[in-house]
């Protein structure tokens, strides 16, 4: 598997946390759905996280969740309503995603070759702006 992927039941274990607690983490918001990522596995589909990303945030609920409720932290790390947003809309339904918050996009083929189109998004975003 993938290095910079932590599947959920490795999280759960390294953290102690149960399934329940991640689950309500997730709906009250300070877990986003798409970081969830869906993977076919021999297994069957497993659940993973991006390791760093999940990690720091899994590490900032515990540290918090002493001081404040859930809901006033799921606030304090809600992205700016004014924040402008990359929207990904397909059959399985629509992913937003805060533009500053992305750290690379990628067109896969399928033979699983990427290439990264991030800077071709982020120039449009430029050109947006300026016919603003």
């Amino acid at each position: 598997m993938e290095e910079h992927l932590i599947s959920k039941k490795e999280l759960l274990q390294q953290y102690g946390i149960s399934y329940g607690a991640l689950y309500r983490w997730k709906r009250k918001g300070l877990i986003p759905e798409e970081w969830f990522i869906k993977k076919s596995t021999v297994t069957g589909q497993e659940t993973f996280f991006d390791r760093k990303t999940i990690c720091e945030r899994i590490d900032l609920i515990i540290a918090q969740k002493e001081d404040l409720a859930l809901d006033d932290l799921a606030s304090k790390l809600a992205p700016s309503q004014t924040a402008e947003k990359l929207v990904i809309v397909t059959p399985g339904g629509t992913r937003t995603y805060a533009v500053e918050d992305l750290k690379g996009i990628f067109w896969e083929d399928n033979a699983g070759n990427r290439k990264n189109i991030t800077e071709s998004i982020l120039a449009l975003q430029t050109q947006a702006q300026r016919e603003e």
